[in-house]
This record gives structure tokens, sequence and C-alpha cells, in this order.
């Protein structure tokens, strides 16, 4: 009697990357690999978009080494970006509005950063204020259109009265932020005495007047305020090892709340504001949300990196953390090659995107020349086009001979392009289309019975819409061996059109081949070649490549697979 054939469903992918070794901690619609893939909220998954560079011509900085961006929004919408104080070579601001960048200076010569961590951004009605660390001997301002930034005069030595404020004043400091009306600063130089624990703000509707006598010591926690949030009204502060939280709105109910004694940021960049809360690195634990509900380990699925000593430690200023197009942007230090060493430099993007399932999910994103993005911002132009903007990552030096750095901001998750670009001075032209590798792995399918042995048969597959001839690689793992493919097979899609009528001679078929017409959305049910007897079984999704296919396609994505087979008898 023949046996009957068996089918089961995949049909959601939105359990994301999940990192933990053991197969069996692994839920069916959650991945152990993948790269460049995004996870859609209601099932499938598909290549990311490409990566196009906003500027045409390179960052003119001394030292490409990328620390804040900032969407300022003056008389007209410009990008902040500031590079941090690096190997003896100072720190710089440049401004772009949506294509290349200008250095920003002072009238009596340039504007240099001593910070670090770069320059700190705010605005304040049509006005910019920034300072660029507490080694500076000024705070800046600027407004959109003029030629130069403005200095401010030093608060301490010189304090303002409330009953005579005078304009023109703020305290050199490490980070500036705006809130409750006021201007705040952390890591002051006051007197010719640094205070790396103390938070200081201003005159109520007055940035440039500071009262002495207005500031917050906090000493516990570590050396030095390392980052300032606005969550929900107030003011959340970051020590190196302590979490703190500034209730109220004037000096007469200002509250100071410890939110955690353990945790902490080690950079400003590891911290940013996203939907109803705030994003945070902290090292070694992981990444964190916070909002008035509490504190949410978010990182417990890519913890394994951590905890099998994957990362670099040597590059932790390389974590940072952008809020992006709705979603987490965290670059790591880490790369994903199997036996590969940890690099110096960012080298993947863990994305995570809250919205996705009940627990958000995560994937993982590297550029084409192998590198993460950092620092980015969400950007509209003065024509109101949004823009989802991040910078090339600093690579690791001294450079290989014949290497160079990508001093440019890229324009991301951008769904009509299927390459990233890449630049080259010794090319011509400098910049040029590069495809990215992607990929993605299921986990193991044995329907909960992988003592019993199965034979699949061809299984079915609802492949993406694509717009040209696309192939894509099947590879085929057996019985928990994540190592050894043992099979391999492409499945061939092309774009379907319709608008032509059979047999009538005033339709003409494309330069393509295919019939003349409007290409549908509809995505296409495709049969597979056989997958081979085994117990347990595993497959992976490798996106178009030079590698193995000639067809110009590289959009792809899957949108369900359909297991197919027959159960063998179980021996003993």
């Amino acid at each position: 009697m023949a046996r009957a054939i068996a089918y089961s469903l995949a049909n959601d992918f939105t359990g994301g990357l999940n990192l933990r070794a053991d197969q069996f901690q692994l839920a069916p619609n959650e991945s152990p690999s993948l790269l460049n893939v995004e996870i859609d909220p209601r099932g499938g998954m598909f290549s990311r978009g490409g990566y196009r560079f906003l500027n045409s011509s390179p960052v003119s900085a001394a030292e490409w080494n990328p620390k804040s961006m900032y969407n300022f929004r003056g008389d007209n919408a410009a990008i902040m970006l500031s590079t941090g104080y690096i190997a003896s070579t100072p720190g710089e601001v440049h401004y772009s509005t949506g294509g290349n960048f200008s250095r920003l200076n002072l009238s009596s010569g340039v504007l240099n950063v001593t910070n670090e961590n770069g320059a700190s951004f705010t605005q304040w009605e049509q006005t910019l204020y920034f300072v660029g660390g507490y080694s500076n001997i000024n705070a800046y301002k600027w407004e959109y259109g003029d030629p130069y930034a403005t200095t401010l005069t030093a608060s301490g030595p010189t304090w303002q009265q409330y009953e005579l404020p005078v304009g023109g004043f703020m305290p050199r400091a490490n980070i500036c932020k705006v809130h409750a009306n006021k201007m705040f600063v952390a890591g002051t130089y006051e007197d010719g005495t640094y205070y790396p624990n103390r938070l200081r703000w201003s005159h109520e509707g007055r940035p440039e007047d500071w009262f002495d006598q207005d500031y917050i010591d906090i000493n516990a926690g570590g050396e030095g305020i390392r980052g300032i949030e606005i969550v929900e009204g107030q003011l959340l502060i970051f020590k190196q090892k302590a979490v703190y939280l500034l209730m109220g709105y004037d000096v007469e109910n200002f509250q100071l709340v410890e939110i955690s004694p353990i945790h902490g940021i080690d950079y400003p960049q590891q911290a940013c504001a996203g939907d109803g809360g705030v994003y945070f690195f902290d090292w070694p634990k992981g990444l964190y949300f916070y909002n008035r509900n509490g504190l949410q380990d978010i990182f417990l699925r890519i913890n394994p990196i951590i905890a099998n000593d994957l990362v670099n430690t040597d590059a932790l200023d390389q974590i940072t953390c952008s809020f992006v197009n709705s979603r987490l942007w965290l670059s790591m230090p880490y790369n994903p090659d199997i036996d590969a060493v940890a690099p110096d430099y960012a080298a993947v993007n863990f994305i995570f995107d809250q919205s996705i399932g009940k627990y958000g999910a995560y994937t993982m994103f590297r550029s084409s020349d192998g590198y993460a993005l950092v620092t980015g911002t969400d950007w509209r132009s003065g024509n109101d086009e949004q823009f989802h903007i991040m910078c090339h990552a600093r690579k690791d030096t001294p450079l290989s001979p014949g290497d160079e750095q990508i001093p440019f901001v890229y324009s991301i998750d951008d769904y009509n392009y299927s390459h990233d670009e890449e630049y080259d001075s010794t090319e011509s032209p400098t910049i040029f289309e590069v495809e990215f590798p992607s990929y993605y792995r299921t986990s193991w399918f044995y329907e909960d019975r992988y003592v019993q042995q199965k034979s699949f048969v061809r299984p079915n597959y609802v492949v993406k819409e694509v717009d040209a001839n696309t192939e894509i690689r099947v590879s085929v793992y057996y019985d928990f061996n994540d190592e050894t493919i043992g099979r391999t097979s492409l499945i061939g899609v092309y774009p379907v059109s319709n608008g032509a009528i059979f047999g009538d001679p005033s339709y003409e078929y494309d330069d393509t081949g295919s019939v003349f017409g409007e290409s549908t959305v509809a995505p296409t049910l495709y049969k597979g070649a056989r997958l081979g007897r085994c117990n347990a079984i595993q497959l992976e999704f490798e996106g178009p490549s030079d590698q193995f296919t000639q067809e110009p396609g590289r959009k792809w994505g899957i949108n369900s697979i359909a297991y197919k087979f027959k159960r063998r008898n179980i021996k003993g």
C-alpha cells in the first residue's frame, strides 16, 4: 500500500534571527542564520533595499570618524554631521541640504571638536546649539544661511542672575539637550575645573543664560554622565553603571529617581530615543528598551555573540544605536562568517523591529563591502521628501595598501534599488553599483518526530514577484548537520506580465522577450526539486549572485514553503 504524502506549511517568518545554539529552542518561524533580508510583518521575507550615497563627493573630513548626526529644521532642512577627535586629529562639523557636505567653521577660523564622541546637537526654535566637548573653549550656535557658527561665552566664571539675563552664554560641556523649555548640558567645565558628573540647566525659556546654583551632581554609577535622552516628557540620564530619571519641569519640583544601579552606557551614541521609549546598549548585558513601564531586555536572541566572545572588546566604541525608519539599528564589531576573527570595526547591523510579532524581531544587514552603517537619523528635505540616512562605518586602521576610508552618508531602505553603491577614488567612475549577498536559513523541520525518517518529495514555494528573470539557490542540510550541504537546486523566477490579448496583432513583445504589458504584483507558486530522505531537514535560500547565475534579477523573496513528504517506518 502506497504511503500518503503529508505536508506542512511554513508561512510565518516573523520570529526573525535567533542565534541561540540549540536548534530545539528555535521556533518554526525563527532563523539561525540570515543576512540582508527583511522580515515581512504579515509573513514572508525578502531582500533588503539598496544603500545609495546621499552625497556624490566624499565628506572632506581630515579623519573619517562619524559620531553624531542630527536632523536640523531651521529656515531650511539641514543634516548636521560631526566626526570625533581621534589620533590627535580634531573632529569637525559638516552640514548638508541633501547633497554634498560643507564644513561649518567660525569667522575667526576652523571649528574643531575635541570630544572623541563628536559634537552634541540640539535645537531651540530656529537655532542650532551644539557643544564640541568640555575642552572646547566655547559652545556654539548656528542658524541656517549664516556663513559661520557663533561662539557663546562659557558660563563659569560668569553666571547670569534671573533678574538680569543678558544672553550669549553657555557652559563648556560634552552633551546638550533641550528639555522642558530649558537647555540642559552634562559633563561641564566651570571656573577651571572639569565636572564630569554634573547636569546643569539654563533659565526658563532662555538657553543662553545660566544661574550658578542650577545643577545636580550625580556621582554614583561611575565617572561621567555618558548620555541624556528624553522619554515621555522626562530626562533619562545615563552613567556608566547607573540610569536616572529627572522628573519634574522646573527647579522647584525636579526629582532625581534611580531607574537602575547596574545598567548604563559607555558612549553617547549607545542610546537613542525611539517610538515610545529609549533604546540603549549596555556592555556586556546587551540591548535594552526603557519606557515608563520599566526596563525590557530585548537582546536574548542575539546574546550568544557576547557569551561566546565573538565581539571585539577593543572596539566597543564601534557599538552604536540609531532609530531610523521606525527601527533600531545596532552596529557591532562582529563577523557572522564561520571561524571569522572579531573585527576592529563595525561590521554588521542588527535591526530590531518592535512592530513584528509579539516581542519584535531581529534581522542582520551588512553592506556590499562588508561594513555596518552607524550614526543615523530620519530626515525630510525642504521639499518634504523623506530620507533615512546613516554613515559608512570607519574602517580599521592603519589601512591596507591601496585601501581608503569611505566618507559618505547613505540613503537606506531604498527598495527601488537592489544593489549598494561603493566608492573607489582610483576608478572611473568613482561611484559604482555592487550586489550585496543575501540569504535566509530556516529552522530545522522534523515534524516533532526526528526519530522517524521521511522521504521529502518536491516542495512548493510561493515566491515574491520579480521585475527581471531571477534565480534563487536552495541548499539542503540533513539531520542537524548545519555545515555540510546535502544537495542544491535553483528556483527560476520570471516576471509575470498582463495586458496582452492572445492572438491580437496590435500587441507586441518587449525587448526582454516577455509579453507586452505591466508586471503584476502577485506572488507566484513554484515547484522545487526533490529534497531527499532524512530525519530532519533545513533549507537555506540564497539570493541571486554572480557566482551562480547570469540572470539579471536581484530582488527576491519567499512567502511560503510547503514541505511534502512520506513518513517511513520507525526502526529499532
